[in-house]
């Protein structure tokens, strides 16, 4: 039996943070568990209270209650009775407290250490610690991911990419190849998503859907009065099988992540779920030539790829779709062969297990 135990110091829920990250460990956890034989997964988090729970046969969901009230760093002893007996600990976030504690206590009592860093972070000893020698490897989510892994004191730089996923099942090829002609964005909203440079370029009569939650008010009101006069709804957080609803009449989903004037989108988008999980629906995507994004979409296949930072161009792309049809109806057809190829859950999950058994 295969005892892997996943650690992340914030959980995919209301009270605790819903992103990507979050939503990256939960769903990678819940796989491995359907998906390997023999297997039993449990994901170890932190919150305000504590509590546990089985969603699945063979997956455990432990949330600790923290000592601290900071989400970035929570700490409870209660995490090396957790992973007691792990023959495999998969953290997620590199610079986090949890990461570096869960590494030490596996080298300590033989488990192998793997570390996918997700952006984030928070105060850790790994800043003056070199934790890298306490972990077997580590597994970016891309290879953008990979050129972003910390150095300095981070020696060991042995890695495979995993990437990310979805379930095809869940995430089904929508019935017709047609559109209604709107446009998504599935994310936060944030101002690193680069919304703002997507209302910018969005051309006359094409709706936009903006569905997400709303972290920054302030860059929310910035939105709404770009939006003036345009088809754009905000949608706020939606419940996954209405998204998916969405996505399945939606022309495109537009992802335009900007660069900094050094041309670099920084910690953000190491691997865009939202992307997988629209592609997955026949829904071809619009992408911003940054980051992890190029490694998702290949233009001209299953998605069209522009420019950063430059809203005339997301116009340019999506009016082609609009005028060309036959170029829509490839695209999406290629969206969800690129993502039964490379792109589900199943295929993360073998990346993994491969990268666990490696000497």
């Amino acid at each position: 039996m295969l005892r892997v135990c996943h650690v992340s110091p914030t959980y995919f829920a209301p009270e605790s943070v819903l992103g990507g990250g979050e939503r990256f460990a939960e769903e990678l956890a819940r796989a491995m568990a359907a998906r390997v034989t023999g297997a039993e997964v449990k994901l170890v988090s932190f919150g305000p209270r504590a509590f546990r729970e089985r969603p699945a046969p063979r997956f455990e969901r432990v949330i600790l209650r923290s000592w601290t009230d900071a989400r970035r760093l929570p700490f409870s002893p209660a995490l090396a009775r957790e992973l007691r007996g792990a023959d495999v600990i998969h953290c997620h976030q590199y610079f986090v407290l949890p990461t570096f504690l869960a590494a030490l206590l596996g080298r300590l009592q033989g488990s192998r250490v793997f570390v996918s860093d997700l952006g984030g972070g928070g105060w850790t000893p790994a800043y003056q610690v070199d934790q890298s020698r306490w972990i077997a490897a580590h597994l970016p989510l891309s290879e953008y991911a990979a050129r972003e892994l910390p150095g300095g004191r981070c020696r060991n730089q042995r890695r495979r990419v995993i990437y990310g996923g979805v379930d095809p099942a869940l995430y089904p090829m929508r019935p017709e190849l047609s559109h209604d002609g709107s446009l998504v964005f599935l994310g936060r909203v944030l101002p690193h998503k680069g919304i703002h440079f997507l209302i910018q370029g969005l051309p006359p009569g094409v709706a936009l859907h903006v569905v997400g939650p709303w972290p920054d008010l302030a860059y929310l009101d910035r939105l709404r009065a770009l939006a003036a006069g345009k088809a754009v709804t905000f949608h706020g957080a939606l419940p996954d099988k209405e998204v998916r609803a969405i996505l399945s009449r939606a022309m495109a989903l537009v992802h335009p992540t900007p660069v900094d004037a050094r041309g670099s989108a920084g910690a953000h988008e190491l691997f865009g779920l939202a992307l997988v999980e629209a592609m997955a629906r026949g829904c071809p995507v619009i992408a911003s030539d940054a980051a992890s994004l190029p490694e998702i979409v290949t233009p001209e296949v299953d998605g069209l790829l522009v420019p950063p930072n430059q809203p005339a161009a997301i116009g340019e792309a999506v009016l082609r779709l609009v005028r060309e049809p036959e170029l829509w109806a490839r695209l999406a057809a290629g969206a969800r062969r690129t993502v039964e190829e490379k792109f589900t859950w199943e295929r993360v999950v073998a990346r993994c297990l491969e990268a666990y058994r490696e000497p």
